[in-house]
Parts: C-alpha cells; sequence; structure tokens
C-alpha cells in the first residue's frame, strides 16, 4: 500500500510542475475574477503542509521561516508577485519537501501510523497520524492542484495537462 500512497504524492508533484510550467512568475499571482489563492500561494502553501506532514512523522522543520507570513492560512494572499518566492523557488521548496515526506514515510514504523493525532482539534476529523497523513499528501494536495487547474481556466489560459 505504501508504494501506492507514495506514487501519488510524486503524480500530485509531477502535476504541480505541469499545471505552472508555462506561467511567468507575474502571472503566478494574479487574481482573475475574484479568485484569491492563486498558484504562487497555493505552490508555497503546499510545501508548507508537506513539512507539516513530515513534523508529525518526526522531522524538524525545513520550511523557510521568512515565507511563513506569505503563506499564512485564514488571511487573503496578496496579488504581488513582490511578496512571494519565484516559481523556481517554490516548485524547489515544494519537491525538497516532498522528498523528505516519502522517505519518512518510506522509513517510519508502521504503529506510527496507528498512533492519536497530537492535537485534540485536529483529532475530530484525522483520528490518527495515518488518517492525517494519507489525507494532506493525497486529498489535500489534490484539492489544491485543482485549484490551480481551475484558474488557469479563469486565466484563460485552457488545459495545462490535455485534458
Amino acid at each position: 500500500m505504501l508504494q501506492h500512497l507514495l506514487f501519488t504524492y510524486q503524480f500530485n508533484l509531477d502535476r504541480a510542475r505541469t499545471l505552472v510550467r508555462d506561467l511567468s512568475n507575474e502571472q503566478m499571482t494574479r487574481q482573475p475574477h475574484g479568485v484569491v489563492n492563486h498558484p504562487a500561494w497555493l505552490l508555497g502553501h503546499l510545501a508548507a503542509s508537506s513539512n507539516q506532514v513530515a513534523k508529525m512523522l518526526g522531522l524538524p522543520s525545513t520550511f523557510p521561516a521568512d515565507w511563513a507570513e506569505a503563506f499564512s492560512i485564514g488571511g487573503t494572499p496578496s496579488g504581488d508577485a513582490a511578496d512571494f518566492p519565484s516559481k523556481e523557488e517554490l516548485l524547489a521548496e515544494l519537491a525538497a519537501q516532498h522528498e523528505r515526506v516519502a522517505g519518512a514515510l518510506a522509513s517510519a514504523d508502521p504503529a506510527l501510523f496507528d498512533r492519536e493525532h497530537p492535537s485534540e482539534g485536529a483529532r475530530k476529523r484525522f483520528p490518527t497520524i495515518g488518517d492525517y497523513t494519507v489525507f494532506m499528501i493525497s486529498t489535500h494536495e489534490g484539492s489544491h492542484l485543482g485549484q490551480i487547474a481551475a484558474w488557469r481556466r479563469a486565466m484563460g489560459l485552457g488545459s495545462a495537462t490535455g485534458v
């Protein structure tokens, strides 16, 4: 089962690259028709989220501290490209976080995934570390990648995948 989960996680990373490959740094922060979650914010959010999974799996945080404000949850992302790292930096950080999580998953004691989620609030949705991890690296990522696909349509760019 682990290899299937790792396949999906890699698929998501490849899809992220595909969805933004033809975008300029300036396009990455446009907010057409009121769509506020632009690709720059979404890629940074996914990198930050993978860092959270890595921490849950026992690794130290490596997410750039100076990026935290730009990718905070709950606010409205800025539409100014100067407020965000470049597309290349965002993709590199996302790939680095994916590599850390995939390595941690491959070497983790299977009993870790049955442990109760340490946050009482999160435990209501994700009773175990395994529940949280599987959601974050599959459904959570897929949902946000779908936002980039919808953003592309709002920008008039069409499909990046030919579908």
